[in-house]
């Protein structure tokens, strides 16, 4: 994609695709990093990358609530019958 720098204020600045912020999760004033590298500049957000992901995750699935605590409860296989030895 190209774009032109802009005069923004006293400073000079680039209009960043709403999409581009999306693919990150960034919105006004999200604090990124911005480094000077040989073949340009780049922009990174800050921060944990893996930040709310565990409430996105649920949000996404449909679970609010706690999840059970022993997954595999009621699950029993060949070791369990066999093997297992109480």
């Amino acid at each position: 994609m190209k774009s032109n720098i802009r005069k923004i204020g006293n400073s000079k600045g680039i209009v960043i695709p709403p999409a581009f912020l999306a693919e990150f999760r960034l919105e006004k004033d999200s604090d990124v990093e911005i480094e000077l590298r040989s073949d340009g500049i780049l922009i990174k957000p800050t921060g944990n990358p893996r930040a709310g992901w565990e409430q996105r995750f649920q949000e996404n699935s449909g679970q609010v609530e706690e999840p059970e605590s022993d997954f595999y409860e009621g699950i029993s296989n060949a070791f369990d019958e066999e093997e297992w030895t109480w």
